[in-house]
């Protein structure tokens, strides 16, 4: 079997938006990030795919803890392309400097434990 590409896609949440269209804003950025540039299904199934929302911290501490576990629980369930998402809260808005900080961070956990993503449970391997 092939070794899958890891693909990052970061999304940065406007910290004007309302903690109801919050939720829409989620499940939006995250279903184009998933999206390859080349549509077909067998691209998306060849890479494992990690999102990194970032979310200015007065928004966070609105929305709360269980608003994003489950919209974006909801969202990897239902969505194959997506093997991950994680949330970061961020003093000040989402800026440039904060995403390639953010992407630093995650090329040196990939680096480190990115092996561990390419690793099937063994449940799977079994069906």
């Amino acid at each position: 079997m092939a070794e899958k590409k890891i693909r990052v896609s970061h999304i940065g949440v406007p910290g004007n938006l309302s903690v109801l269209k919050l939720k829409s804003y989620l499940r939006t950025a995250v279903a184009d990030a998933a999206r390859t540039e080349n549509t077909e299904e067998t691209e998306s199934e060849a890479e494992i795919l990690l999102v990194k929302v970032l979310v200015p911290r007065p928004l966070g501490l609105r929305a709360g803890e269980k608003l994003f576990d489950k919209v974006l629980q909801g969202i990897v369930d239902k969505d194959p392309r997506v093997a991950r998402v994680s949330v970061e809260f961020i003093d000040g808005e989402v800026t440039q400097q904060a995403i390639d900080a953010s992407m630093a961070r995650i090329q040196k956990e990939l680096d480190a434990f990115g092996h561990v993503l390419h690793e099937q449970p063994q449940d799977e391997d079994r069906e």
